[in-house]
């Protein structure tokens, strides 16, 4: 099958975006697709006329490639509209993968918060359209569902809304290996450092009276909000920014840790549709406990699979909290940590994701 695969937002090495397209990628390959991925890398200029810029080239090389195509595979945007209607009117099948709501594009481009609801049709238009939706939690997929207008369950004998979650590497997220050794033992955020990642909730948390005296905060990632660079410039003892971790060194520093943290907030309800990000995935394939918010798709992951703390939204005392819980019980650390490795390598890998998406697109394109 030839699979045209397209992502209007640029993708940047070692981001979450980039980790997933790319095994995504690589997974259907793997399985005998074709896959041609057409995208924008690395850095560059990221004001309202690059962007539109970069809208235009993409959807130029998609249409030129059609005639060529199976099938198109849309991480979801609402500059795809275009490419999606010459697409239906050709018959070719499109599927989107829905990773956040409508307003999350405001948060990439709060320059277009005038246009939300022009953006807002946008999508939904193309929901409507398309052959098929992947939805990376289960209630986005409910809410892809609903502004697709399809009711709940097949329609005309065959659904088109899939939940298909986010994965860890397990190849390179294991339990055994190298683990980074520090002066004092520590719990660990990676990812990068927004304010809707939980940072002031972490920063906050580390000088709460609960937080165990001994254990430091490292943090790893790069400064993605310019106004937490103040804050992170400035850190008191006990509280280290490392900067940006290269993947292939992120495995030690996980093992490494006491507890990873995955303190994620819900700014304006954006996470109200639940959370399933890469870093729990990946912290969790190294063996090592989480410490999750109380949001949708993260929690339940921790509570059915018995392999972390669940702590309320925004509250840095429970978080400091369950951080002096797993510091004072080891054991139950270990034990809690090896139940997500055990959990995540049973059926959350990127390999199995591919193939869940390879069995979509080949069930879409048969029945066409």
């Amino acid at each position: 099958m030839r699979l045209l695969y397209l992502c209007f937002e640029r993708i940047r090495h070692g981001s979450a975006a980039a980790t997933h397209v790319g095994e995504i990628c690589k997974g259907l390959e793997r399985r005998g697709f074709a896959v041609r991925l057409i995208a924008r890398t690395g850095r560059g200029r990221n004001g309202p006329l690059a962007q539109a810029g970069r809208y235009l080239g993409i959807t130029l090389a998609g249409l030129a490639a059609l005639p060529r195509t199976d099938a198109i595979y849309v991480r979801s945007h609402f500059a795809a509209l275009p490419l999606a209607l010459v697409a239906r009117m050709l018959g070719r099948p499109v599927v989107h993968e829905i990773n956040g709501t409508y307003a999350d594009a405001l948060v990439t481009h709060p320059v277009y918060a005038r246009a939300a609801r022009l953006l807002g049709w946008m999508q939904r238009t193309q929901y409507r359209l398309a052959s098929a939706l992947i939805a990376v939690t289960p209630d986005l997929a409910a809410w892809g569902r609903q502004q697709a207008g399809q009711p709940a369950g097949p329609a005309g004998g065959r659904d088109r809304v899939f939940f298909v979650a986010n994965a860890a590497n397990t190849t390179l997220f294991r339990p055994d290996g190298d683990r980074t050794a520090r002066p004092r033992p520590y719990v660990l955020f990676f990812g990068g450092l927004t304010r809707w990642h939980g940072v002031d909730t972490m920063l906050a948390a580390a000088r709460d009276p609960a937080w165990p005296a001994g254990i430091e905060l490292v943090i790893a990632g790069p400064i993605v909000d310019p106004s937490l660079a103040p804050a992170l410039r400035a850190l008191p003892p006990g509280i280290v920014h490392l900067g940006p971790v290269k993947q292939d060194d992120l495995p030690a520093l996980i093992r490494g840790a006491v507890a990873a943290l995955v303190p994620i907030s819900d700014p304006g309800g954006r996470s109200s549709k639940g959370v399933l990000p890469l870093k729990l995935y990946e912290a969790l394939a190294c063996g090592v406990p989480a410490i999750v918010t109380d949001l949708p798709g993260q929690a339940d992951l921790v509570r059915e699979g018995g392999c972390g703390v669940v702590v309320p939204v925004d509250d840095p005392g429970a978080l400091a909290q369950a951080v002096a819980g797993l510091a004072r019980d080891p054991e139950r650390a270990r034990a809690l940590g090896a139940a997500g490795a055990r959990l995540v390598h049973a059926a959350h890998s990127w390999d199995a994701r591919a193939a869940d998406t390879a069995a979509i697109l080949r069930d879409l394109t048969t029945s066409r």
